[in-house]
């Protein structure tokens, strides 16, 4: 039988690095290609069907809450004390379930479905108290590391990289931020978390440790391609984010039948629905919820934005945003139509 599964995205951080004039803006908040951060990893989770979804919020909490409520359950950490303390703020609501948590970060956009089964897959088969997700780096610098035994290679703790010393600094094998963890065997381990450390907070990762020194069982998934846990914390590593995740979008566009003249120059929400023989010309932006039918030629120069495109229409050199067009229109050049929904 199917066990329960529940998520929680991890969304309280603080967006220093983002250098914003606003300290206190939510980083998960920042879109790329329209879509807010935290949203791609919602995303990302929901074919998983948890039974219930938790988004906990903090520095910027009203600004991530517009973005996720609608898709989850708000819980609030006021005092940001570490992911340790964050998922504490949850387990009051999940103290007496059955079944599994699996924990996120809130800015991990390129993220995927794929990989996130996969770790399941590997729990499920192995009957893991917990598996942690994985990766190698060539410049593992900022990371929390994974400590092996040699020569078994069992995972014996996560070490988080303000606790790592310099023969530690050498592992290039780093820590996700990534958990899946039978919930009664959570609620056993979060209460023993401790603050005795040099940031003062609770590290999530310290139940690694502490299970398998209960000989509990301790397993991780290793990801070959480290893009998938690429976490967001400038607006440089924003920026290689959207890219990849255009790309991506592009890719599975022209795949469905959908022809990109130049992907380079193309700019689509992940959201966004396009027919069959439609043909997008360069230096198109088409971001929201937009439904464009097929057969349509769209640009070049063409910006589209919530709006729903019927079949056989031409936009180019345009702007529509908001709007409802029938089909085969013929829009452009130079046209801006707003709000005719």
């Amino acid at each position: 039988m199917q066990r329960d599964l529940y998520v929680i995205v991890l969304a309280a951080g603080k967006s220093k690095r983002m250098e914003s004039r606003n300290d206190n803006y939510s980083k998960v908040a920042y879109p790329i290609l329209g879509k807010p951060l935290v949203n791609y990893v919602l995303d990302a989770a929901k074919p998983l069907n948890a039974k219930e979804t938790f988004v906990v919020v903090g520095f910027g909490g009203e600004e991530t809450i517009k973005c996720v409520k609608d898709e989850a359950k708000i819980v609030w950490q006021k005092d940001v004390l570490g992911t340790g303390h964050a998922v504490m703020q949850v387990s009051e609501y999940l103290k007496d379930k059955e079944g599994d948590v699996l924990i996120l970060c809130g800015d991990t956009p390129l993220l995927t479905t794929e990989t996130l089964e996969k770790i399941y897959k590997k729990y499920q088969k192995n009957q893991n108290h917990v598996i942690i997700c994985s990766t190698v780096l060539s410049n593992p610098e900022g990371y929390g590391r994974v400590i092996r035994e040699k020569p078994s290679y069992r995972v014996l703790e996560v070490r988080p990289y303000a606790e790592i010393n310099e023969e530690e600094k050498e592992i290039g094998e780093i820590n996700s931020g990534i958990y899946l963890v039978d919930n009664k065997t959570l609620q056993i381990y979060l209460p023993r978390l401790s603050r005795d450390n040099k940031k003062d907070e609770y590290y999530l990762s310290d139940i690694v440790g502490m299970m398998n020194k209960d000989g509990l069982s301790v397993d991780s998934y290793v990801l070959e391609d480290a893009k998938d846990i690429y976490n967001i914390n400038d607006r440089a590593q924003l920026a290689f984010a959207a890219k990849t995740l255009k790309k991506r979008i592009n890719h599975e566009l022209m795949l469905s039948g959908v022809s990109i003249e130049d992907p380079d120059t193309t700019y689509i929400s992940p959201d966004v629905e396009i027919g069959k023989d439609t043909v997008i010309y360069p230096n198109v932006h088409i971001l929201g919820k937009c439904k464009i039918g097929p057969s349509n030629w769209i640009g070049p120069n063409a910006s589209i934005y919530d709006s729903d495109i019927g079949e056989g229409c031409k936009i180019a050199d345009s702007t529509v945003r908001n709007c409802k067009i029938e089909d085969n229109k013929v829009i452009g050049p130079y046209e801006h139509i707003v709000n005719n929904k």
